[in-house]
C-alpha cells in the first residue's frame, strides 16, 4: 500500500469547517459525486462517469479531533478502468481538520491505498478539499 496526502489551508476555523464535512453520508462537497446514501456507518457513492458503487465503511471517527476515516467495505474490482488483476483489497482515508492559526484550519485528506490506485484517488482528493475551500470561502 502506498499513502498519499491532500491538504489545503482554508481561511475559517476549524470548527466551522468540520460542521460542514462531518456528516460521513453529505458529501455534496466532493466534485464528481452523482449521488450518495447512508445506511448505518455504510455509505454507498455513485461517482459520474463510473458504473458501479463504490461502497465505504466508516472505521473511526473522533469529533474532538476533528477526523474520521473509512474504508472499502470488501474488495472493488478495477478491472474494467485498469485491466486484468486491479482489484483494491486494501483502502483506507482519513479526513482530518486542525486549527491553523487564529480563524483558519488546515484539511488533510490522507489515503493508504494499492499503488496503482493512490495517484487518481489523491488528485480527486485534492480536486475535493480544494473545492471545499472555494465553496467556505466564496
Amino acid at each position: 500500500m502506498v499513502m498519499r496526502r491532500a491538504e489545503t489551508i482554508i481561511a475559517k476555523p476549524a470548527d466551522e469547517v468540520w460542521a460542514r464535512i462531518r456528516d460521513f453520508g453529505d458529501v455534496s462537497w466532493i466534485p464528481g459525486v452523482a449521488s450518495c446514501t447512508l445506511d448505518g456507518d455504510v455509505r454507498t457513492i455513485m461517482m459520474q462517469g463510473l458504473d458501479f458503487p463504490i461502497v465505504q465503511q466508516m472505521l473511526h471517527r473522533d469529533d474532538a479531533a476533528r477526523s474520521y476515516s473509512y474504508g472499502f467495505l470488501g474488495e472493488l474490482d478495477m478491472e474494467p478502468i485498469f485491466g486484468p488483476g486491479h482489484i483494491v483489497r486494501d483502502f483506507e482515508a482519513t479526513l482530518t481538520v486542525t486549527p491553523e492559526g487564529p480563524g483558519s484550519s488546515r484539511v488533510t485528506y490522507d489515503v493508504d491505498t494499492a499503488e496503482f490506485l493512490v495517484d487518481g484517488v489523491h488528485a480527486e482528493y485534492q480536486g475535493s478539499v480544494e473545492n471545499l475551500k472555494a465553496e467556505l470561502e466564496g
